[in-house]
C-alpha cells in the first residue's frame, strides 16, 4: 500500500518537474520567437520604406518629365500623401477599429494554438503516467 502511495507520489513530482520544464521551454520559446518576428519585420519595414521613397522619387522624377517642370512632379507626390494624411486623420476611428479587430483575430488564434498544444502535452504526460503505473503494477 505504501509503495502504491510512493509510485503515486514520484509519478506527480515527475508530472509536476515536466510541467514546470514545458513551461519553461514555452517562455524560451515565446522570447526567441518574439525577437525574431522583430527583428525581420523591423528591416522589412526599413527596406519597403526604403523602396517606396525611390519609387515615389522616380515617379516624381518622371512627372517632372511629362509636365516640362522642374518641381510639378514633387508637388503632385506631395499632394498626393498630404491628401491619404488627411484621409487617414479624418478616418481615424474607421482605422483604429480594423486595425483592433485585426489584431484581436491574431491574439485569438494564437491564445487557440497554446491552449490545444498544452491540452496535448498534458493528455502525453497523463498517458505517460498511466502506462508506467499499470507496468509497475504488481497486481496485473
Amino acid at each position: 500500500m505504501f509503495e502504491r502511495l510512493e509510485e503515486i507520489r514520484e509519478n506527480i513530482f515527475r508530472y509536476l518537474e515536466a510541467r514546470i520544464e514545458l513551461f519553461t521551454l514555452e517562455i524560451r520559446g515565446k522570447i526567441e520567437e518574439g525577437v525574431v518576428v522583430a527583428i525581420h519585420s523591423v528591416v522589412l519595414a526599413l527596406l519597403a520604406t526604403m523602396t517606396i521613397i525611390f519609387l515615389f522619387s522616380l515617379l516624381a522624377a518622371y512627372l517632372n518629365e511629362v509636365t516640362n517642370s522642374k518641381y510639378l512632379g514633387f508637388l503632385i507626390v506631395a499632394g498626393f500623401f498630404l491628401l491619404l494624411t488627411v484621409i487617414w486623420m479624418a478616418a481615424k476611428d474607421f482605422f483604429k477599429s480594423k486595425i483592433r479587430v485585426a489584431a484581436y483575430s491574431a491574439l485569438k488564434k494564437s491564445q487557440e494554438k497554446k491552449i490545444e498544444e498544452k491540452s496535448d502535452a498534458v493528455e502525453e504526460l497523463m498517458a505517460q503516467t498511466r502506462s508506467s503505473m499499470s507496468s509497475n503494477d504488481p497486481t496485473k
